[in-house]
């Protein structure tokens, strides 16, 4: 998995690319998250229109970033999630926990207006 970042004030944006299986993923966007969160982030957008499959490893580091912004006030939003993603939310009952958006464009309003 690649992972693209974008941090601006309270705003961390991360676009996963490729899919989201192994434990090294799960390291590196842990790490991403941390680092965010140290510098002030409380909203997170994931963009997960370029990662095909997500297992139960990933699918447990999304809802960490979920609960990590909820407990600092803030919240963790979806862009675009693929078919394959957004049938696993739906089927282990967490995507109605997260905003969905389709662009990045309508998250940042989304985050800017809470």
């Amino acid at each position: 998995m690649d992972l693209d970042i974008k941090q601006s004030g309270n705003i961390c944006t991360l676009k996963l690319k490729g899919p989201f299986r192994s434990v090294e993923s799960v390291k590196e966007l842990n790490s991403a998250v941390e680092s965010a969160l140290a510098g002030g982030c409380i909203y997170f957008i994931l963009d997960l229109s370029a990662m095909p499959y997500i297992d139960s490893a990933g699918i447990g580091a999304i809802v960490s970033i979920l609960r990590q912004s909820r407990q600092l006030g803030g919240h963790t939003m979806l862009i675009n999630p693929s078919s394959f993603a957004e049938k696993t939310f739906k089927m282990v009952g967490i995507l109605s926990l997260f905003s969905v958006h389709t662009s990045e464009v309508d998250a940042l309003a989304a985050c800017e207006s809470n």
